[in-house]
């Protein structure tokens, strides 16, 4: 059987931008990387994902069992750690201040990888005992976009068919709770001297409760200066490189657009369920609090014409709130020098 150095549980398509950074600089460090990939979460599209990027790789969770490796990483819960052979690692998914169960990943993991001061910080103060697993080491994700050279920027822009002489705003909402279902039929129109980039959540394209949020999707679609890309577009990174604002509500992908001190405007109107209105403590309960402090990072919109007005301020003046973009991402990106990768593969030797 082959023995490999590292291998990466893909749960998700969206934990690939991730992971691939990191196997790209054990892969310069002429170590064996294998990847194991889950079959219940749209397999065709993980084997396509795999392929392209000539991984080495097999499906099925029983692989974690078996495979002979020193170290496997995951990017969510995994509660068999102790039934597993090699090291494991925990790297969260997401970034900033979004709620994860640290205490949990701090038994079932041999190390658990942090971004920046807030994580790294809170998890000290409030579990000593375990705190000489955790590791800060930046944000892998963004390693793939600091080191693109100019020309690899200019293919983008190619390969997503942008008119270079505008401007570009991405629209990158979460699933729930989100802003789209209020946002405007003719949200493209408002901005037609632009570039519109609409990248949804993997989980809002692939889930039938979400349905009303498809059908806002395809009204965006019919504005030609407008594109919404589907769930094949698994991964935010090029959008991030090539856009010029972003708008989001609450997804985590603010912290990563102004790591790269470009403007974000955060929807504070979001559509919720019924249950959520009949019992609020249930909305604070899956709101993340820990991101309230943070929320100045960008403008923070009430309702959609408030947020067209910061848009175009933002685009105008594209400096606006710079000083504190650069404050708060050491807090929750970390260094953001491109070395993430490296730093992760440090630790594990």
């Amino acid at each position: 059987m082959k023995s490999y150095f590292a291998t990466f549980y893909v749960q998700y398509p969206y934990y690939f931008p991730h992971f691939l950074p990191i196997y790209e600089e054990l892969k310069k460090r002429g170590e064996h990387v294998h990847f194991i990939l889950a079959t219940n979460q749209n397999s065709a599209l993980m084997e396509k994902i795999a392929k392209e990027n000539e991984l080495d790789f097999s499906f099925g969770e029983k692989k974690l069992f078996d495979i002979e490796t020193k170290f496997i990483f995951f990017a969510n819960m995994y509660e068999l750690t102790n039934k597993l052979k090699a090291k494991t690692i925990f790297l969260d998914h997401g970034v900033g201040t979004k709620h994860c169960d640290y205490e949990t990943a701090l038994e079932l993991f041999d190390i658990v990888l942090v971004e920046g001061n807030y994580r790294y910080k809170k998890l000290q103060n409030d579990y000593p005992s375990k705190f000489h697993k955790v590791k800060k080491v930046g944000f892998s994700k963004l390693d793939s976009i600091i080191n693109l050279t100019t020309s690899q920027l200019n293919t983008l822009y190619e390969t997503y068919n942008l008119d270079t002489s505008k401007k570009t705003i991405l629209y990158a909402p979460t699933f729930f709770p989100s802003s789209i279902e209020k946002m405007s039929d003719e949200f493209p129109n408002d901005f037609k001297d632009y570039n519109i980039i609409i990248k949804p959540h993997y989980l809002s394209l692939s889930r039938n409760k979400y349905k009303g949020q498809i059908i806002k999707f395809d009204k965006w679609k019919c504005y030609k200066n407008c594109q919404v890309f589907g769930v094949d577009e698994y991964n935010l990174v090029p959008f991030l490189a090539i856009s010029d604002v972003m708008i989001s509500d609450e997804s985590s992908a603010i912290f990563e657009f102004t790591a790269l001190n470009k403007p974000v405007i955060l929807n504070r109107f979001l559509k919720l369920r019924w249950s959520y209105y009949l019992n609020p403590r249930k909305f604070l309960k899956r709101m993340d609090s820990g991101i309230d402090s943070y929320r100045q990072i960008g403008d923070n919109a009430k309702d959609y014409k408030e947020m067209v007005t910061f848009v175009h301020q933002n685009l105008d003046n594209m400096n606006k709130l710079e000083k504190i973009r650069k404050k708060f991402t050491q807090d929750l990106c970390g260094i953001v020098d491109g070395n993430s990768s490296k730093r992760i593969i440090d630790e594990l030797y």
